[in-house]
């Protein structure tokens, strides 16, 4: 299987828990694509899509797992409206999907709104997971978002947006988890 990780706004390939998983899952076998997504401080959502499209160009889509991290979620929603084929599963952490305001999301998310029915008809399982405390990302479009993709969140306690200033700076062994229960 491959797993191609994403990072959000502001983010490169490896930050915070990104390169501890990306090391766990090669020491398993697993191959990873974990691309640094151009202009992160101010990314443009066509940009960040194809730069999606051209990293699993040679990937066995039905073999692929997504992990996406705050903005890096909608920007696979964008690609898996769009993929032809059904990937093996979509991660969310600390993801969303709709425009809630935000002055450092707006610019991108304003672009478009995503079309769930696509998507869904794209993956083949879906995890949604945030923290009870997200300082970045409201509750509600958290929620929403496990909403649209209709699967029940997994929300953890004291995980604040899984960045640099939590515990999950280093190592995020839930998705590790996740990802070997994946069949």
């Amino acid at each position: 299987m491959t797993v191609l990780i994403l990072h959000g706004v502001s983010g490169y390939a490896g930050i915070h828990w990104q390169k501890w998983l990306r090391d766990e899952l090669v020491n398993e076998e697993y191959q990873v694509i974990m691309p640094s997504l151009p202009k992160s401080d101010h990314p443009n959502r066509k940009e960040w899509l194809h730069e999606i499209k051209t990293a699993v160009k040679d990937v066995n889509i039905s073999e692929l797992i997504i992990v996406g991290h705050s903005l890096g979620v909608p920007a696979a929603l964008d690609f898996l409206e769009e993929v032809g084929g059904k990937i093996k599963a979509f991660i969310s952490v600390s993801g969303f999907s709709d425009n809630y305001g935000s002055s450092i999301n707006n610019f991108f998310m304003k672009e478009k709104t995503i079309d769930f029915i696509k998507v869904k008809e794209h993956v083949q399982k879906c995890f949604v997971i945030y923290a009870d405390d997200d300082p970045h990302v409201p509750q509600h479009n958290l929620r929403l978002l496990a909403k649209d993709l209709n699967v029940d969140p997994i929300v953890i306690p004291h995980g604040g947006h899984f960045n640099s200033d939590t515990i999950y700076k280093k190592e995020f062994p839930l998705l590790l988890d996740i990802i070997n229960s994946i069949q």
